[in-house]
């Protein structure tokens, strides 16, 4: 058994281990700056689309407030009316339209209640969504052999420019395990004598290391 091609096997080996390594990384860290991207777009269209909602919650608010002043009023008329009914059948009357204005604003302060609630999660939304942006941000530059994002650039554009480095880098790091592979194996198959391709570096050292202990007088160098 040739000792220094034993060696070298196993240099490819640890090298092939190394770059699966990195390429796993590299993939993670696509991942984790798909999610931010994800999040990250969601918030752009929120924000861009918060003053229109906003405008429209303000005026439902109005609307409703204005509405439960007149139901308000018409149920102070209904009242009005209940003491002044001169005799059972004008109080029976007026008491009926006593309890329908009061029907009618409980509806519309119900809807006030919408309104303002409403308008109120706007307002949270308003101060919640930038602030949540700088937290991907903090994310975003946190991230490892990544360049940060900018002060003046979107997390959406630095996610597709760190996205297409990344993508790069691995493509790379799988063509440089490719051709590790193939002088493994290409090693491999000389050293026991048949062919090994198709397994990993790792794989075909293991073959070799176990041609080398049970091939009639061979032992194997020790790592």
């Amino acid at each position: 058994m040739d000792a220094r091609a034993l060696s070298e096997l196993r240099r490819l080996a640890d090298e092939d281990s190394e770059l699966s390594a990195r390429a796993l990384e590299a993939r993670r860290l696509d991942e984790e700056i798909g999610a931010i991207r994800l999040r990250a777009e969601a918030i752009e269209v929120s924000l861009a689309n918060l003053p229109e909602q906003q405008t429209r919650a303000r005026t439902e608010l109005d609307a409703a407030a204005e509405e439960l002043e007149a139901r308000r009023r018409e149920q102070a008329d209904a009242e009005r009316a209940v003491a002044a009914a001169g005799n059972d059948e004008a109080r029976e009357d007026a008491e009926r339209a006593r309890n329908r204005a009061a029907d009618h604003v409980a509806v519309a302060r119900a809807r006030t209640d919408r309104a303002a609630a409403a308008a109120e999660d706007l307002m949270r939304e308003a101060e919640r969504l930038p602030a949540e942006a700088a937290r991907l941000s903090e994310r975003a530059a946190a991230l490892p052999d990544v360049e940060p994002p900018q002060n003046d650039s979107s997390l959406v554009d630095w996610a597709s420019h760190a996205h297409a480095e990344l993508f790069v880098t691995a493509r790379q790091l799988d063509a440089q395990r490719e051709r590790v592979i193939r002088e493994a194996n290409e090693l491999a198959t000389m050293l026991v004598g048949e062919p090994t391709y198709g397994g990993t570096a790792a794989q075909a050292l293991a073959r070799a290391e176990t041609y080398c202990v049970s091939a009639p007088g061979q032992v194997s160098d020790s790592r």
